[in-house]
């Protein structure tokens, strides 16, 4: 085990050429005693090639590595196996070969050419099989396991190596969802116990749920390096992959996810798009003129509400109030501004009770409102009637135009395909060839 407090990994400005072609450049890191690190980037990235380079399977160019303070090349090949166990993408296993057979395999840096197995490594191999839920294919020939659990023997027998630090390069490539959370957690639970992983992913999501730490790669540099939430956000995402994203805290699950889309062009992002909603009446609405390139702002919407974790997701700059209370003057004067600012004002078909009523008031100041009625006003009116009268006012203003979510999503949509894709046009289409501006 790596004794406390000491560094298990320390890498200083590794560079790895293929001919005159750069893979990695200028990497950096430092990997602490029970660290679960994730090696993430797009394809083509030099994540198993940074592996290759750190287990000292592929030369380096420069740079320095070190492992548990000693350098890397200091270590001979038995020392290195006892000290960095490797589970490789690809392996080839003889036919006829059991899963014991195979997990004694990593008993090899212990035993010299002469000698067969001991006792001891029996009991080690017993045990790691048991870690890795596989003791009970301890006879059957590894050609007549499935996927998962031939992952599981080979992690069995990467960890009866009983090195300090385990590099997997990608273990859960081309396995079904519930082999690939098997294997994140038996990795979780070895470094839980002092171990230390570092492993090349390509599920973002998974990684971002079990690794303590993630490592993102994107053409031989390190993007980012850091806690999952600090590394997997939009902008990292874009500069990574090229991928347009919203980056959030799934509320049924409590991890975080991801959403991606095609951007939309450049026309659409001169509009302005205030949403007025609450209560998930808002959250597709926002993420549809996202994709389409609007610029947004929201509000009033109370905060854990799913109108406001879909403005948080992207990005919006929306007022948010405490939950289960009325909106105060200064809340509404905030929404107000943002209103004023707005190119035009779109009001969700949200329920009404005293605690949001101003929100409806607020749609008032709209320059151009679109009203979006999937259920009649009777049905959602929570006020004594208040609400109602409001409602029959606003939609008769001339800057009005009242449709349902369907029709709205249509049009945009419409917009978005006669503008070859881009989006709204300046003037907003179809959407407001029944809503003058109001000045």
């Amino acid at each position: 085990m790596t004794p406390a407090g000491q560094q298990a990994l320390a890498v200083g400005n590794l560079s790895v050429y293929n001919g005159p072609r750069p893979i990695l450049q200028d990497i950096a890191f430092a990997v602490d005693q029970g660290e679960f690190v994730g090696v993430i980037g797009p394809n083509g990235a030099g994540k198993s090639t940074l592996l290759l380079g750190l287990r000292g399977l592929r030369p380096v160019s420069s740079g320095e590595i070190r492992v548990l303070g000693r350098p890397l090349e200091s270590l001979g090949d038995r020392q290195l196996a006892r000290t960095i166990a490797y589970m490789q993408q690809a392996v080839n296993i003889g036919f006829g070969f059991t899963a014991r057979e195979v997990v004694l395999a990593g008993r090899y840096p212990y035993l010299s050419w002469w000698q067969n197995e001991r006792e001891e490594d029996h009991r080690i191999v017993a045990k790691y099989m048991a870690f890795t839920g596989v003791e009970h294919l301890a006879d059957r020939a590894v050609q007549r396991v499935s996927g998962g659990e031939r992952q599981r023997i080979l992690l069995a027998k990467a960890l009866a190596q009983e090195t300090p630090l385990v590099f997997l390069d990608e273990p859960t490539a081309n396995l079904d969802l519930v082999y690939q959370e098997e294997i994140f957690r038996c990795c979780q639970a070895m470094c839980a116990q002092g171990k230390t992983a570092l492993l090349v992913a390509h599920d973002i999501r998974l990684a971002a749920r079990f690794c303590s730490r993630l490592i993102l790669l994107a053409g031989g540099r390190i993007v980012a390096d850091g806690a999952p939430p600090e590394v997997v956000t939009a902008e990292n995402l874009e500069k990574a992959y090229g991928l347009h994203a919203a980056v959030f805290i799934n509320q049924v699950t409590g991890n975080l996810d991801i959403h991606t889309y095609t951007a939309a062009g450049q026309t659409a992002g001169k509009q302005t798009v205030h949403v007025i909603g609450g209560g998930g009446s808002a959250g597709s609405v926002i993420r549809a003129l996202h994709e389409r390139g609007y610029r947004l702002s929201g509000g009033v919407f109370a905060r854990g509400d799913t109108d406001a974790e879909a403005a948080l997701a992207f990005g919006v700059d929306y007022v948010a109030g405490p939950a289960f209370a009325p909106i105060d003057g200064d809340l509404g004067r905030q929404n107000r501004e943002k209103i004023a600012c707005a190119d035009w004002t779109l009001l969700g078909s949200l329920a009404y009770g005293a605690q949001n009523l101003d929100n409806l008031k607020a749609a008032f100041a709209a320059r151009r409102l679109i009203v979006l009625e999937d259920t009649p006003i009777e049905e959602r009116d929570f006020t004594q009637g208040e609400a109602g009268c409001l409602y029959r006012d606003l939609v008769r203003l001339p800057q009005a135009a009242v449709m349902t979510s369907a029709e709205f999503m249509r049009r945009i949509a419409a917009d978005a395909a006669a503008e070859g894709g881009t989006g709204a046009c300046a003037e907003a289409g179809a959407l407001f060839r029944r809503a003058p501006e109001h000045s």
